[in-house]
């Protein structure tokens, strides 16, 4: 390799996610030379050794490709000047920077670092404006060194983001004494990377760092799928997989990991591994709702009948004697669970329950887990829904890394007398956790929802471990009322659910099978469908109207692969438009995208219906939008949801966004579309089953189309078993239901 010279002399593109950048740079010995590779957060007026090889571009000629890349601080009075007015520090432009070197000269940057309220001495500096002047030079400086070492392991400087916010200016610090940090849930490094960086940095196979790095590892990957503990035989094989290490090593990382408070087991079940929130999550959950159960109030049976009676003719509804029974036991009962597939009137059930309960009084709320679902039962039965985040009123803590906190809890709890909850299957342990927390216990809990779809995408199976255990009463829906004749859509998705074959359309209706083989041929319809026939033939916006469902990220016509070859033939590249490079995802105005974590610090701004103008904090996992613009200069992607909110990224949170033209069924749960278009081809043996299919079809209002194998179908509905999920809510509820029969009603 080569080493090269020189004092940064512009900068043509950088890439601020992957760091890679084409800097032209003036040479010690006075050549001007064009730079590319790796070189992330580069300020013009640098100066810079760079070791590589000079390679000649078929477009733009002879080049230095830079593998390594050092960096010196300026030392000639012209380049710091140039330096510091680069733009990394907001509010010092090429005046303030000249005011400076002039004054300080060589010693400009140590008075930055050390002195900087030396600062003042330069007229129209004030003492807060050079202490952040001074503190923004020294963030800068730190944040460059610690990109520059992750991604000299080959780590993406967006990781370094994610370091940078949890640790602040130790971050460097912190991953040099332990790389397997990165490896935890909120970085998400793998853990065979970790083990990359810290073996080769001098970390011993059987260090404990290491052996607990794994375990945790372990567990949060587990807690990813959905479980809330994992067992202590597949934590210690997975361990002893992922290190090599025996098994009594890892019982000690294990034991080691329990004194400190990061994992948790319980004495009765010593076998269950659980993250520590998780376990309290589980127990406080169990305790609340069983009070909260223990409450029944028997005038409300006495006089349900003739409430019904009297509310159908009021609201011009009539409900069948399952419907009835239902709206008695959520009127007779504090808990209460009312389940069901699409069509089976549990809209119709929830405007009935809130005109008794409001006409009685009783102040009644209304909610769903995310905005998309509180939206469209807002919709349908005409009262107004919030989410579970802004019933809780969540906020969030500078302090603590932008951790969320609810401003309701025990201490202030939710001003209702009853509490209905549309889209149950979608809570997790957590958020039932928070909102068990903010209740009373007098308040009715109504939980409505469809048992037979998937569980939450966060960990745990809530509305299942309810209604399993057997402590709560259930009232289970099963006639289908809305149906037009010409839709087929929800008599095949409860022939589904019942393990039968759907009856398929061939010349006209709304639900399809098109039979192709092999992932190409799968891919070449979906793209044939959602780009011409579609649309032409039934008039649907191919971005806003038509949605893919794959039950996988991975594969051929897994979510990834679908979102690349969508995007170029549903929003291709055109001069004019523009987009933003991501590594090797790129982000283009009019692109369909999903919010991929939970981000409670992100504003938004959000005109609805009437033309109100409202604003607020929070975009969550599973939010969908489009681009609507890209600001360059700005640096900034506009997202317009599906709920109208506006929010604005910065490039360095595009990680937070992911292509939605395909979206994994997991992803799409309390959410309707026009059209679903399913692939089922090369699905693995773990996701074919029965509720993925069920949850995929029952995601459509106008039309389904499944595209791929007939015989993977037939094993989907055939197969009634999904792989479960590790929860001890059943457990608990069903005990706390045994010993208050035991102790109370005997």
């Amino acid at each position: 390799m080569e080493e090269i010279s020189g004092i940064v002399s512009s900068i043509r593109y950088s890439n601020e996610k992957t760091g890679y950048t084409v800097c032209d740079l003036k040479s010690d010995d006075n050549k001007n030379i064009t730079l590319v590779g790796i070189m992330p957060l580069l300020a013009e007026g640098e100066s810079i050794i760079a070791a590589g090889e000079f390679v000649v571009h078929p477009d733009y000629g002879r080049q230095f490709a830079v593998r390594r890349c050092e960096r010196k601080e300026p030392t000639r009075e012209d380049s710091i000047m140039k330096y510091l007015s680069s733009g990394f520090i907001k509010g010092m432009g090429a005046s303030t920077a000249k005011k400076i070197v002039d004054h300080f000269r060589e010693e400009t940057f140590e008075v930055l670092k050390y002195e900087p309220y030396r600062l003042t001495e330069i007229k129209g500096i004030s003492p807060e404006r050079a202490l952040y002047f001074g503190q923004a030079f020294l963030e800068h400086d730190r944040m460059r060194n610690l990109v520059m070492l992750v991604q000299s392991y080959g780590i993406s400087s967006g990781i370094a983001a994610r370091l940078w916010n949890k640790y602040g200016t130790e971050a460097e610090e912190e991953i040099r004494k332990n790389p397997y940090l990165l490896s935890e849930s909120d970085i998400g490094l793998s853990f065979q990377a970790c083990d990359r960086i810290a073996l080769s940095s001098g970390f011993e196979p059987y260090s404990k760092e290491r052996l607990k790095g794994a375990v945790k590892y372990v567990l949060w990957e587990s807690i990813s799928d959905g479980h809330t503990y994992i067992p202590m035989e597949e934590l210690l094989k997975a361990g002893v997989k992922l290190t090599g290490a025996a098994e009594e090593y890892l019982q000690d990382a294990i034991d080691a990991l329990r004194l400190e408070g990061l994992i948790a087991a319980e004495r009765q079940h010593p076998d269950r591994i659980y993250a520590e929130e998780l376990m309290e999550a589980e127990r406080y959950c169990a305790r609340k709702l069983s009070l909260m159960n223990k409450r029944r109030d028997e005038s409300w049976i006495e006089q349900g009948e003739e409430l019904v009676e009297k509310y159908e003719k009021e609201l011009d509804i009539y409900l069948d004697d399952i419907q009835k029974e239902a709206v008695i036991c959520a009127l007779s009962n504090n808990v209460s669970v009312i389940t069901g597939g699409p069509g089976t009137g549990k809209t119709t059930i929830i405007r009935t329950l809130i005109k008794i309960f409001e006409e009685k009084g009783l102040k009644t709320m209304l909610t769903a887990p995310t905005g998309r679902a509180a939206k469209r039962i807002s919709e349908t039965s005409g009262y107004e829904a919030r989410t579970i985040h802004r019933l809780l009123e969540v906020g969030y803590s500078i302090e603590n890394n932008e951790r969320p906190y609810f401003m309701r809890d025990e201490d202030n709890p939710v001003e209702a007398d009853v509490l209905i909850i549309d889209e149950a299957s979608m809570i997790d342990i957590t958020i039932m956790n928070a909102l068990l927390r903010a209740l009373p216990h007098d308040t009715r809990l109504v939980l409505v929802g469809d048992s037979d779809q998937l569980p939450s995408v966060g960990p745990g199976k809530v509305l299942s471990d309810i209604i399993t255990s057997n402590a709560f009463p259930v009232v289970r829906l099963k006639t289908i009322f809305r149906q037009t004749e010409q839709s087929s859509i929800i008599s095949n998705a409860h022939l589904i659910n019942m393990g039968q074959m759907p009856e398929l359309n061939h010349d006209e209706g709304d639900f399809y099978f098109i039979t192709k083989l092999g992932g190409r041929s799968v891919n070449e319809c979906i793209i044939e469908l959602c780009s011409n026939k579609i649309p032409e033939q039934f008039g649907f916006d191919p971005i806003r109207d038509i949605q893919v469902l794959s039950p996988m990220k991975k594969g051929e016509t897994g979510v990834r692969q679908l979102n690349v070859i969508l995007q170029q033939v549903l929003n291709p590249e055109k001069e004019g438009k523009p987009q933003k490079a991501f590594g090797n995802t790129i982000f283009r105005l009019g692109d369909r995208v999903m919010q991929i974590r939970n981000d409670y610090a992100m504003p938004w701004t959000q005109y609805d219906e009437k033309g109100l103008f409202s604003e607020g904090l929070g975009v969550y996992n599973g939010d969908l939008g489009i681009i609507e613009d890209i600001d360059m200069k700005a640096e900034l992607i506009t997202v317009r949801f599906d709920d109208n909110r506006v929010a604005e990224y910065s490039f360095d949170k595009a990680d937070s966004l992911e292509h939605a033209f395909a979206i994994t069924v997991h992803k799409s749960q309390g959410t309707e579309f026009p059209v679903v278009v399913i692939p089922l081809s090369g699905v693995p043996k773990s996701l074919v089953c029965r509720k993925i299919l069920y949850t995929a079809v029952t995601r459509a209002r106008k039309l389904v189309v499944l595209v791929g194998s007939p015989e993977i179908m037939e094993e989907m509905i055939g197969n009634e078993n999904e792989k479960d999920r590790y929860s001890g809510l059943r457990e608990r509820l069903s005990e706390n239901r045994i010993l208050y029969e035991t102790h109370f009603l005997d």
